[in-house]
């Protein structure tokens, strides 16, 4: 009989076990892209107006060519290959290697965010499960992500984390730090979701922590605690998307 007990006792200890099993970060980004739709972007054209530009993301064979046209002039630029061209009409304007670089990362920037949880299939993503976190009485997972220098882009040292709602994979929240113009934190509550031809698109409302001694890891307790302030909206409008020819056979 004793022997008996024992074996039921490990039974259970076992069944307790694979309950507890730890996610791996790569399942929760694969089943959040599949629930966004994004990979829908990879053949087709996203166009989009974000404040004074109309954005557009090509798909190529080796990436996405990022573009932005200004509403106020014939000025676009445009982003392939890592470099950012700019042009008026149909001229390409020199600009200096600081001021190219400054143009690239707004470029890069808006069409991240926006193409996101797509971007976390990029070959620089390190990502790390820190488990599960309950924010406004729901479950998800947080995922910390870090970048590889060769890969990464000239913002390779930053750091973001994302929730991931751990019933439909949604992306509600995410928060990143950043080094330049004196660095900082953002936490981004995700609103306005919408679905446009099977893909998910979704707003957001841009915070900073009250204290600059904020870490980020901590960012989505003191959203519940009330400790952030709101800077803007991140509101895209206008968004289209269109079948693209692309063939990399």
């Amino acid at each position: 009989m004793k022997y008996l007990i024992g074996f039921i006792l490990l039974s259970l200890v076992g069944c307790q076990k694979s309950e507890h099993k730890t996610i791996e970060p790569s399942e929760v980004m694969e089943k959040a892209i599949e629930f966004s739709g994004k990979s829908k972007l990879n053949e087709n054209v996203l166009k989009f107006k974000f404040r004074d530009y109309s954005y557009k993301a090509i798909p190529t064979c080796e990436g996405f060519q990022l573009e932005r046209l200004s509403t106020a002039s014939p000025t676009k630029d445009v982003v392939k290959n890592g470099e950012l061209t700019r042009f008026y009409q149909d001229s390409i304007v020199k600009l200096a290697d600081t001021t190219a670089f400054s143009y690239y990362e707004s470029v890069n920037s808006v069409h991240y965010f926006t193409q996101l949880p797509l971007r976390l299939e990029d070959d620089a993503v390190r990502p790390t499960y820190l488990g599960e976190e309950e924010i406004d009485g729901k479950a998800y997972h947080k995922l910390k992500v870090k970048f590889t220098e060769n890969d990464g882009g000239e913002d390779f040292k930053d750091t973001y984390i994302y929730w991931f709602d751990t019933s439909d994979f949604s992306m509600d929240f995410l928060a990143y730090s950043f080094l330049v113009n004196g660095g900082g934190l953002r936490f981004r509550r995700a609103i306005n979701q919408r679905t446009i031809k099977g893909v998910v698109f979704q707003d957001y409302e841009n915070y900073k922590p009250k204290e600059t001694s904020r870490k980020l890891e901590d960012l989505g307790q003191f959203w519940e605690s009330g400790d952030l302030e709101l800077l803007s909206k991140i509101e895209n409008e206008n968004v289209t998307l269109e079948s693209s020819a692309l063939n990399c056979n």
